[in-house]
């Protein structure tokens, strides 16, 4: 070969060579350049991984200033299941330490991923116990992060109140729901990253979070307790579906007990979610006669009657050629006064009373006591109730609404309207949370909140009248109050027969009430006899044992009182 071949030679491979790394220079600037995100990300994938886990939670405080739900430290707990060791030990110490079923743990442990979640909120003390063994038995591949675990200071009260938070951190029901955004904060953000292996190399904090913010209530936890002792003994005791007990503050409208029966148990598997709905809140009955309070006040503070106006009182009462008739249409009781049949709750008398008002001012009365709208109070899915449009009323829409017919109403409805009794006329606005109380309107003149609460103390006093209200007195804290007792109406079917609520709605002492008891039953038992589904012989006797209770965790005493015809006592 002479020299020019050798040259050209050389200068054709060096022409290849160069060729070829341009190509290279060019896939180089294409993978760097233009293609950058998407290998960079695809990189991402493997050798890192984002973790979001929830902040601390905002504490709820009772009006105690004691925590009733807070968040403490903890672990969330993951798997890395490709780099795990030792499987067979790492199942058996899943089931002894965390309480798993050897299937799931099974599934969990040999499951194809490089992170599955074990556990979202897993107890400080176990995570390190945990932690030990895994490393005694040789096992890798747990993957433990800083969390938090809602708990309940003062025992699982007042669930239906606070709600629950789900395992993702997040509010299910109650005041937890309802303030999710002010309680969550801002979340912690994790970094996992792996070496070319896929192994986990380091944990780095992106994000510490910011914790939420706390939220204050006016639960009294002692109260509430009470409450919630009484109507589940009083669910069992009188073989019903359901009840609920609240207790109020007339002069605020602060919710200082919502009980209800049966319960949320967060320990227990098998406990119903439905039962964290508080459903005086959320669901609707028909109250029977506790709302002849509502024509008897508006009818005293109009002046169309007084205390002792008197009504015929034998049934039946005819009304658009319909025969009205007292709860026992038997007895004849002729001509009564209006307290008289306003304590014996004669649903005759109290027709006669609404036809006194009329319709238009009975609607009116009635819509300025909150009925037919939602009351505001912080908890999710309020009902409003029912209060048919004033165009739709009849006569007898006007004559069934007096004793608690034709109407439907919540349980937080009906005791703001007690408490507007027990508060001299003023309609206050039920809350749960501290410093949101408000007087919603002046519904009736102090005159006609004192004249009907001495009415309504003649009923439960036993040294007046024997009624069946004596039931829910307590000696020496002149307890007042109203008896209900309704059939239940059904969709297509009408009020129907065994079916009931029965209520009683209370304040004390009545002169100068302090407190409010609003207690219901829902679908008493009547097996056993109709005696024990009367409101005034089941809710009744419920009322006086919180009442009692709360004398004996010494929240309240005996008063020294001016009984209701004058005397002192």
């Amino acid at each position: 070969m002479d020299r020019d071949q050798a040259i050209r030679r050389g200068a054709a491979l060096l022409a290849v060579l160069g060729v070829g790394l341009l190509a290279v220079l060019v896939r180089l600037a294409v993978l760097q350049i233009a293609e950058h995100g998407t290998w960079a990300e695809a990189a991402s994938r493997i050798q890192e991984q984002v973790v979001e886990l929830p902040a601390r939670r905002g504490t709820l405080y009772g009006a105690d200033g004691r925590p009733l739900a807070k968040d403490v430290p903890g672990y969330a707990l993951a798997l890395d299941n490709y780099h795990m060791t030792r499987p067979e030990l790492l199942v058996e110490l899943l089931c002894e330490q965390l309480g798993f079923a050897r299937a799931e743990a099974g599934d969990k442990v040999y499951r194809e991923s490089y992170f599955t979640w074990l556990s979202r909120r897993l107890d400080l003390e176990v995570g390190d116990r945990l932690r030990a063994r895994a490393r005694e038995l040789g096992i890798r591949g747990l993957l433990f992060f800083d969390s938090w675990i809602r708990v309940y200071p003062q025992g699982a009260i007042a669930l239906p109140v606070l709600g629950v938070v789900g395992v993702d951190g997040q509010g299910l029901a109650g005041v937890e729901l309802e303030f999710e955004e002010k309680l969550t904060g801002r979340p912690a953000v994790y970094r996992v990253l792996r070496g070319r292996d896929g192994r986990v190399y380091h944990l780095e904090v992106d994000d510490p979070g910011a914790p939420g913010e706390d939220v204050r209530l006016t639960i009294e936890p002692v109260i509430q307790r009470i409450c919630e002792e009484q109507i589940a003994a009083g669910v069992d005791r009188y073989k019903a579906e359901r009840g609920f007990a609240i207790v109020l503050d007339p002069h605020s409208g602060a919710i200082l007990a919502l009980a209800q029966a049966p319960t949320f148990d967060p320990e227990s598997p098998t406990s119903n979610v439905d039962h964290l709905q508080p459903w005086p809140v959320t669901q609707m009955f028909e109250p029977g006669s506790t709302f002849k309070i509502m024509a008897g006040l508006a009818a005293l503070d109009a002046g169309l009657v007084r205390p002792d106006s008197v009504f015929h009182a034998n049934s039946p009462i005819m009304v658009m050629g319909v025969p009205l008739r007292n709860a026992d249409p038997h007895v004849e009781y002729g001509s009564v006064t209006f307290e008289r049949g306003m304590a014996q709750s004669l649903n005759v008398v109290l027709v006669q009373v609404a036809q006194r008002l009329g319709i238009e001012l009975m609607y009116e009365y009635l819509g300025d006591l909150g009925f037919g709208r939602p009351t505001g109070i912080e908890l999710p899915g309020e009902a409003a109730g029912i209060l048919r449009p004033l165009d739709e009323w009849t006569e007898l829409d006007l004559a069934t609404s007096s004793y608690g017919q034709g109407v439907a109403v919540t349980g937080v409805q009906l005791a703001a309207a007690f408490g507007a009794v027990a508060g001299d006329g003023l309609l206050h606005r039920v809350h749960v949370l501290q410093g949101k109380g408000e007087i919603v309107a002046r519904v009736a003149s102090p005159q006609a909140a004192y004249e009907l609460r001495a009415i309504l103390r003649k009923a439960v006093d036993p040294v007046r009248w024997v009624l069946p209200s004596r039931f829910a007195d307590v000696p020496g804290y002149g307890i007042g109050g109203k008896s209900g007792t309704g059939e239940k109406a059904f969709p297509g079917e009408g009020y129907v027969p065994g079916h009931y609520i029965s209520g009683f709605g209370a304040f004390f002492p009545w002169d100068e009430p302090e407190y409010v008891v609003l207690v219901v039953y829902d679908e008493i038992d009547a097996s056993e006899g109709m005696a024990r589904v009367w409101g005034a012989q089941s809710a009744g006797p419920t009322v006086a044992r919180i009442v009692e209770g709360l004398d004996a965790a010494g929240i309240v005493s005996p008063y020294e009182q001016t009984t209701a015809d004058g005397r002192s006592g």
